[in-house]
């Protein structure tokens, strides 16, 4: 059986400590998982997550706790802001958040996720940069600031820097080197950012220029490649050797393919200033297409060059020559448009429509001249039109073609009571309930198909269908944080919690607090679920009996009792004697203890992985735990295995077992 690679893991586990015990780890570890590969199933739940986000619906459900979790709260705002000023503030952060949000669950972002978690997490600590000492200053809840800017290439050498590391391999910038020993995201940023800024190539206006092609399999192309894009503001995570060896000759994340750039010239007129990348999966099919504007879109003097290029590549399948070609056209509408809006032309129906819901371009995010035609424009008036359309159809086909923007709130009061347009809307995007006739939120049945197609539709619903248990129930099927909507009366009543615990512990997050103090509750509740116990009140966290219920199954858990219970040697004994594995979570002191370990070993052997160090290297306590324990050979420590007397004795204590079992 193939080993497999918990590097990535590992540097996670001794960077953030208490991400193993965290209540997000808990949902997926198993009570057998080591610290990295409870880390690992948290990494592959947190991938799908964004994996299944395909919807308009779960893309903003899953916005949405990124934003509760992470963007600036208005308590937290200078009292000397207007309100409008607040609303910028947060509409700022969400839009930079989402940058990051979008690049790092972009297929064609191919790094592991352990990586992109490293990234993601750093950022967050990145607040305003301080010019003078070139790094950035901590974030904290009351930071008004965007987040920073989301730069690939940059990312994309963090990364690798980092991967240089773990994998012991050379790395030749002394301060990169220091940097990366403390496993800080935000300084390795600031640094690569301060470089690229002292380096970075002028792009001169010329559009002439030259297609260079890198082929398939070469390494040497690869690394010129690279090489040929670095310091150039490209922000193409190509930039970094190892993706372009990837991505050219492929590996884990790469199928790899042949790799077109289009060089204009720079300012002593040579080919160096690269201006557009077709990357190839295999041998006739386009991996992706990226350009230099922001988000990696295309610059618009250049949308000709690459239509002319793609018609030339005759062995390109029919579907991604239509694909990409398809994408030109609605460029060159949205150039279109900019001509009309420049010239206070009217647009179309279909126009106005597409500006404020198509997906522009080939970035990772939408084109940026749509945000700049838009500002040019009066939204309210250009959306205006859609309070014409009368006809049920069209406003179904219209409401089809939306995408990020609800502009169902324009259409007549008509059509915002028509059952079956409102559910199209909401299947869109379930915020198109704020805009709908309240007679409609007030209607059972309505809202019964509304919740059912997306849970969060529970916090438009009227307030007295929101205390229904028929219509909680249907709502968290798709989604049990939608019980956050639901009325506080139903977060006391203890017959429908209970209900709610048999389907799915997790539930009892949003519990009344009243509830999570119930001791006697809480210890019925653990019968159907011992997750219950991470949300129990801190009072219950510290009470041996409660905790002891929780772990009877699942000793892991024990990481959300109350510090003083983890250091309590007689508890621990009980608790470890019953539930070996249980040791993981206890006192970094007792884990030294030999007596607890002992205890623990003899439960369950596995557990010696989270015994301190020094018992592990303690030669008189693992001849013990061999003899004891039955602790396989296998797992001793290698310096251990390689003293002879040692091992001498160990082959002694294996025989003498051996010879026990025979005889009985």
């Amino acid at each position: 059986m193939e080993e497999k690679n918990y590097t990535g893991e590992k540097f996670l586990d001794k960077l953030y400590k208490d991400l193993f015990n965290s209540e997000i780890v808990e949902h997926t570890k198993e009570k057998s998982d080591s610290r990295e590969e409870a880390i690992k199933k948290y990494m592959d739940r947190l991938e799908k997550a964004h994996q299944n986000a395909t919807t308009e619906n779960r893309k903003e459900r899953l916005k949405r706790l990124y934003y509760d979790k992470y963007i600036i709260k208005e308590e937290n705002m200078p009292n000397n802001l207007s309100i409008l000023q607040k609303e910028q503030t947060i509409e700022n952060q969400k839009s930079s958040l989402d940058k990051w949000l979008d690049y790092l669950t972009d297929e064609n972002t191919r790094y592991p996720m352990w990586a992109k978690y490293w990234v993601f997490q750093g950022m967050l600590k990145m607040g305003t940069y301080d010019e003078a000492h070139e790094v950035y200053q901590n974030r904290s809840e009351k930071t008004s600031a965007p987040f920073v800017e989301c730069n690939p290439e940059i990312i994309a050498k963090a990364i690798e820097i980092l991967q240089k590391q773990l994998n012991k391999e050379t790395i030749n910038d002394d301060e990169l080197k220091k940097l990366i020993a403390t496993g800080s995201f935000s300084k390795i940023y600031a640094v690569l950012e301060e470089k690229y800024k002292k380096n970075i190539s002028i792009n001169s206006d010329s559009k002439d220029g030259i297609w260079i092609k890198y082929n398939k399999g070469s390494k040497e192309e690869a690394i010129k490649l690279a090489e040929s894009i670095e310091g150039k503001n490209t922000h193409w995570c190509t930039a970094s050797k190892n993706t372009a060896i990837e991505q050219v000759c492929g590996g884990e994340n790469y199928q790899g393919g042949d790799f077109y750039v289009y060089y204009t010239k720079d300012n002593e007129n040579n080919y160096t200033n690269p201006r557009i990348a077709i990357r190839m999966e295999g041998k006739n099919s386009i991996g992706e297409i990226r350009g230099i504007e922001e988000s990696q879109n295309m610059e618009e003097c250049m949308i000709p060059i690459l239509e002319e290029k793609l018609k030339t590549l005759q062995f390109l399948k029919q579907t991604d020559v239509d694909k990409n070609l398809s994408i030109i056209d609605d460029l060159k509408k949205l150039t279109e448009i900019n001509k009309k809006t420049t010239q206070k032309t009217p647009l179309t129906l279909e126009e106005t429509i597409d500006l404020y819901s198509k997906e522009y371009g080939f970035g990772w995010e939408q084109d940026p001249r749509v945000k700049k035609i838009q500002k040019k424009r009066n939204i309210k008036e250009d959306l205006k039109i859609l309070n014409k359309i009368t006809n049920r159809e069209i406003a179904i086909e219209t409401i089809n073609k939306l995408k990020g923007i609800i502009v169902f709130g324009f259409f007549n009061s008509e059509l915002k009571k028509d059952k079956e347009v409102v559910l199209a809307a909401v299947r869109k995007n379930y915020e198109a309930l704020k805009y709908v006739d309240e007679n409609l939120r007030k209607d059972k049945e309505f809202m019964l198909e509304a919740v059912n197609q997306e849970g969060f539709a529970l916090q438009y619903a009227d307030e007295n269908l929101k205390k229904d248990k028929e219509i909680v129930m249907t709502a968290l099927k798709t989604s049990i944080d939608s019980l956050m909507f639901a009325d506080e009366s139903l977060k006391k009543d203890k017959e429908f919690i209970s209900e709610l615990v048999k389907i799915n512990g997790h539930t009892f997050r949003y519990a009344d607090e009243s509830l999570k103090k119930d001791k006697e509750f809480v210890l019925k509740l653990l019968k159907e679920d011992e997750y219950v116990i991470m949300y129990a009140d801190k009072s219950l966290k510290k009470d041996k009996e409660v905790v002891k219920n929780a772990i009877k199954h699942q000793a892991l858990l024990f990481g959300f009792a109350d510090e003083s219970l983890k250091k309590d040697k007689e508890f621990v004994l009980e608790v470890v004697k019953e539930n070996g594995i249980a040791l993981s979570n206890v006192d970094e002191s007792l884990k030294k203890d030999k007596e607890i370990v002992m205890t623990a070993l003899k439960q369950d052997r596995v557990s010696l992985n989270y015994a301190d160090e020094s018992l592990q290297k303690d030669k008189e306590f693992m001849l013990e735990a061999i003899k004891q324990a039955k602790y396989p050979l296998i797992l001793v420590d290698e310096e251990l295995k390689k003293d002879q007397e040692f091992m001498e004795q160990v082959r002694i204590i294996i025989e003498q077992q051996e010879k026990k079992e025979k005889h009985i």
